[in-house]
């Protein structure tokens, strides 16, 4: 049933006031119904699955009558089918078709069952089975499986679902006395009514289930908690409270491949529950290990066939694993069950996909059909961008960026891509001033003040190869731009490599000054072997021995420029 189902039983109430409780809707039809007595738990059975028309109707219909017959009135009541099948034909539902979890939850609420069953019925070779469970009205996860039971004819059947229903409700009044101490953080008090309720019957999870969770209250040894919710699992494999105890059991004793294990489990026992779905993809991605997820999902699929949150999990788990080829498949066929299952999620997975499998022109494609899905959003346009890059296609990524920009599209690390960019395309004399408009215009990433140091040493090389005055001069700027910008870590190599700068560049000007018998250029020379001197040990710590070797250079030169002013600053 969908979410406006569960609206429409809640409305219902409205609708028909008082009278969903009021026995007269049965005796109008001649059917006996007797007024409940206030202290009875009342027990709801709506209709089974079956795996045949009607067979989930009948088998339903017996269990009711075992209970009805069975259990002392005063203790039990059981809710007559009448009063189930007013109130879901008057929502819209059908009266033949079995419920879904939280719809036959929000029933049970509606008809203040304090309980209820569900259950499947199918026919074999000598007859029926019914499968039952016994479900807690204030919480559909809170279950306790009755177990099979055949028979030559549904009765019989149903005549041993009752008996183990008399045995399992042995625990219930400990369950109930264990919660409310736990409430409390009465723990002793709640172990022991724990205690009491497994001794009354052997097979209960409920109890179970309050004891293990008065544990992880109480912050007990995690073996403790690790045994109880194995015994959970043992009792229950599609315990939810169950599984989710013993996948943080398994956490916390670091065994991280049973935990991705039970995590998939306990998505498997309820696939279309969003907020389930979520937590388990999180906490399966944090374990950073759904390899040994694959196997279950496979298994899961293979038993939930064309159930799309399951095949979505899939679809997460076989990215994560690098099963590229599989993965794409996967979210094909996805897409073809559901159009909207091709969201910017989708998208951006895919074309990072392709991207690491070393198909950066499709990364490309898919990113640009996302963009046409959804126009401007970041995550893609940086996706298309980066995919074009690595394509080697960096004109189109550059002009792509620049459209982005304009648009005032936020693109994560966009001035650090254009610069990357620009080097690549051969534009490097455009680098520094774009980083200085990007600074200048509020950007405050790291990783651009750095690139400024880095451009600077780049210059710094290419000076000492050319000699050229021009390009120790260019140096000398950018690496001054970087001094004023870069974050402390980075000051110093900034300033160790300006040191070096202006060591080459008082050197170029003093051979030139002698070659021109030029007293400016003596004296240009002299003023940079006074900063190299400055510069050099604010960034000495940056490469020790270096700078004990260009200070060894800018000392023999100094003296010499001293005597080469004297001489030509007559």
């Amino acid at each position: 049933m969908n979410s406006r189902h569960l609206q429409a039983i809640a409305g219902i109430g409205l609708a028909l006031g008082g009278a969903l409780a009021a026995p007269s809707i049965a005796s109008a039809q001649g059917i006996q119904n007797r007024v409940p007595d206030p202290n009875a738990k009342r027990v709801m059975v709506p209709v089974f699955k079956g795996t045949e028309k009607g067979l989930g109707v009948q088998a339903a219909d017996a269990v009711r009558s075992k209970i009805s017959s069975d259990f002392p009135f005063k203790q039990v009541y059981v809710l007559p089918k009448t009063d189930l099948n007013a109130t879901l034909e008057a929502s819209g539902f059908s009266t033949t078709e079995a419920l879904a979890a939280h719809d036959a939850r929000a029933l049970a609420t509606l008809l203040r069952a304090d309980e209820y069953i569900t259950g499947a019925a199918q026919r074999t070779p000598t007859g029926y089975r019914i499968d039952a469970n016994l479900v807690l009205q204030r919480d559909n996860a809170l279950v306790q499986p009755l177990g099979s039971f055949e028979g030559s004819n549904l009765s019989t059947a149903a005549s041993g679902v009752s008996k183990e229903l008399k045995e399992a409700r042995k625990q219930l009044e400990a369950e109930q006395r264990c919660v409310n101490a736990a409430r409390e953080d009465k723990f002793d008090v709640a172990i022991a009514a724990a205690k009491d309720g497994i001794a009354a019957y052997p097979k209960s999870t409920l109890v179970r289930i309050c004891l293990a969770n008065v544990y992880v209250k109480q912050k007990a040894p995690n073996d403790q908690i690790l045994a109880i919710s194995k015994e959970i699992v043992s009792l229950h494999p599609a315990s939810r409270n169950g599984l989710a105890l013993l996948a943080q059991a398994y956490r916390e004793g670091k065994q991280q491949d049973s935990a991705v294990v039970t995590l998939t489990r306990l998505l498997a026992t309820d696939p279309t529950n969003p907020r389930l779905q979520k937590d388990v993809v999180e906490a399966i991605a944090s374990l950073a290990n759904p390899r040994v997820a694959r196997p279950v999902i496979d298994s899961a699929v293979a038993l939930n066939p064309g159930d799309p949150e399951l095949l979505r999990l899939r679809w997460l788990i076989l990215l994560s694993v690098r099963d590229f080829k599989e993965a794409y498949a996967q979210g094909e066929e996805l897409v073809r069950l559901d159009t909207a299952f091709a969201d910017t999620t989708y998208f951006i997975r895919t074309s990072i996909a392709q991207a690491n499998d070393s198909q950066p022109q499709k990364a490309a494609e898919t990113a640009a059909k996302g963009l046409a899905k959804f126009p401007n959003q970041p995550s893609l346009v940086f996706q298309q961008i980066y995919s074009l890059k690595s394509a080697g296609q960096n004109q189109q990524a550059l002009e792509l960026l620049d459209k982005a920009v304009a648009a005032k599209v936020p693109v994560e690390n966009g001035s650090v891509v254009r610069i990357q960019l620009l080097k690549e395309l051969g534009r490097g004399a455009e680098t520094v001033p774009a980083i200085r408009a990007a600074i200048a215009a509020g950007d405050t990433s790291t990783l651009l003040r750095q690139m400024v140091v880095q451009i600077g040493n780049e210059q710094q090389r290419a000076a000492q190869k050319s000699g050229l005055a021009d390009d120790y001069a260019k140096a000398v700027a950018t690496l001054q731009y970087a001094d004023s910008v870069v974050a402390k870590e980075d000051k110093v190599k900034a300033q160790f490599l300006l040191g070096a700068v202006y060591t080459g560049y008082g050197q170029l000007k003093l051979t030139q000054a002698q070659q021109q018998k030029s007293c400016p250029l003596a004296k240009e020379g002299k003023s940079f072997l006074v900063e190299a001197q400055i510069m050099l040990p604010k960034g000495g710590s940056f490469a020790v021995d270096a700078m004990r070797q260009l200070m060894g250079i800018v000392m023999q030169l100094d003296p010499n420029a001293d005597l080469l002013i004297k001489s030509l600053c007559k």
